[in-house]
This record gives C-alpha cells, structure tokens and sequence, in this order.
C-alpha cells in the first residue's frame, strides 16, 4: 500500500510541477489552431524593419507587439508597444505572450532573446545589414511562421523588381552621389553601408571614398573633393518637404561650385522608405533612381 502511495504523491507533485512551468503561458493553448495550421499565433517584433517584413507575410492579425516607430503600414501603429527599438522592455514582451519573438543580432537584442530563451519562449534572432541579407532573413521568418510560400514570393518579386529596374537603367554612366544623413554636423553615408548599396542599384556612385566610419562626418573640403552630381538628403520626420527642400537649397548655395548645386540637382526625398532596410527596398531604390536619372521615369 505505501508503495503505491508513494507512487501517486509523486505523480500529483510531477502534475503540480508542470502546471507550474507552462500554466502561465496561455498563448500556448489559445493559439492551438494556428500552430495546427502551420503558423506562429502569436508574433512580437521587435524592430520596425521587421514588422514590416510580417505585414508583407499577410500576419498582421498574429502581431502582438511592435516597438515603438513601427509605422508601416499604418496598421502597424495600432499595435501594442513592447518598448523602443534600443530597449525593449521584456514584461511588455511576456504580457503580450507570444508564441514568436524576432529580434535583431546586436547587444541589446540578444540578451533580451537569451532571457526570453531561458524562461521557455521561442526567440527568432537575425541579422540586417546588407540588401542580401534582407532575402535569406525574409525567407528565414516565413519559414519560422509557417508562411514559406509567401515568403520565397515576397523575396522573389524583389528582385524581379530590382532586375527590370537594373534593365532600365542599362549601361548609363554612374552618377556621382552625396547623401546626407544630416546637415549639422554635417554626416554622410559611407560605402559600407545600405544605403551605399541602394545607390548603386539605383545606377549611382557613392561620391564619399572609404571611410573609417559608417556614416562620417565631413568638412567643406570633402565637399568640394567630392564632385556630387546629385545630392540627396532623406527628410527628417512628417514636416513639409517643400520647406525641406527650400531649406536645402539654401544652406547648399554656398557650394556654388559643386555640380550638383550648380545644376540644381538637389533632392529631398521622403525618408520613410529609404531608412529601413525591409520590403520597400525596391521602393527606396526607385525614389532615389528617380533623382538620378528623372528621364528614365517621364512616361
């Protein structure tokens, strides 16, 4: 009798414990059907590039939490807040209970996935740096979501677009390009960077050399040496970009003798599509081929 007593005590505290552990996560239960059917039910983002990538996978209904500035599409905003891109805050993150987490590779990123990881949630960690790095990260979180698919499609249309936008451009020379991250002090983007690389798939040339630094700062002479035909400065915030651009114009005067300048080939583009390396980054490609070579896009 003792033996079989003992036996039940120990299989009610192995039920106790259990409950313990996974009780609280109730996203688990409630999102069954979805993880049936293949998909995470419940996703946080924790970078606004990264919303906009699940947006793209058709789940904006298993969105859960964003960071703060995740703003594209619109719905994007409506979303619950899990803290600021830089510090996301890890009870906003459990409280949303999701089945998926997707964060970036740097610091702060993964030492909130480490935690996340440790108390038993399902963390999606990748890295954004680089426009190829954009395709393998989109196809890694279809696969992670169960949205495959969409996801090789989504990727692929990209480069389909990028493809015919190359093919338009053709063997046109390079054009020259400053690109101004912003004016005081006075910051450009360097070569290796995205942006470098939207340039040059927009039929530009970065008109910044190496730079020891992503996005260095420069003086007047650098200015001068570096023979911009276009200049192109991304507005900062919803403010007016005819006032923007007016402001340009001004403060550029001064470098009468820049091409650019002299020509009037200053352009002050919406920042919103230039500034996150996501699904729109044929958008930000063609805006900026648009400065460039506005022949090319008369009809």
């Amino acid at each position: 009798m003792n033996r079989w007593w003992w036996l039940t005590i120990g299989f009610v505290c192995w039920m106790a414990i259990g409950f313990a552990a996974f009780g609280g996560r109730e996203s688990r239960v409630d999102s069954e059907s979805a993880q049936t059917a293949g998909r995470a039910g419940r996703i946080v983002s924790l970078a606004p590039s990264l919303t906009e990538i699940l947006f793209a996978l058709g789940l904006d209904e298993e969105i859960v939490g964003v960071t703060l500035f995740s703003d594209y599409p619109p719905a994007a905003a409506k979303k619950p807040k899990v803290g600021s891109f830089w510090k996301p805050n890890i009870e906003a993150v459990v409280a949303a209970r999701p089945d998926l987490v997707i964060t970036l590779g740097f610091a702060q990123h993964r030492s909130l996935a480490d935690r996340l990881e440790r108390i038993g949630y399902n963390c999606l960690t990748v890295d954004v740096e680089k426009v190829s790095d954009l395709f393998r990260v989109i196809v890694e979180i279809g696969a992670a979501s169960g949205t495959q698919g969409r996801a090789e499609d989504l990727a692929g249309g990209i480069k389909n677009k990028l493809q015919a936008l190359s093919d338009l451009i053709g063997t046109e020379e390079k054009v020259r390009v400053l690109w101004i991250v912003q004016r005081q002090p006075l910051r450009v983007a360097g070569r290796d960077t995205f942006v470098n690389e939207m340039i040059e798939l927009a039929g530009g040339e970065n008109a910044i050399g190496t730079t020891i630094h992503k996005y260095p700062p420069i003086g007047a002479e650098q200015i001068i040496a570096s023979r911009a035909e276009v200049i192109i400065e991304p507005a900062m915030g919803q403010e007016d970009l005819n006032l923007q651009r007016r402001q340009a114009f001004k403060y550029w005067s001064k470098f009468g003798n820049l091409p650019a300048v002299g020509n009037d080939r200053i352009c002050v583009i919406s920042g919103d599509t230039v500034s996150r390396l996501g699904p729109r980054l044929y958008d930000g490609a063609e805006t900026i081929a648009r400065c460039l070579r506005p022949h090319l896009f008369e009809d």
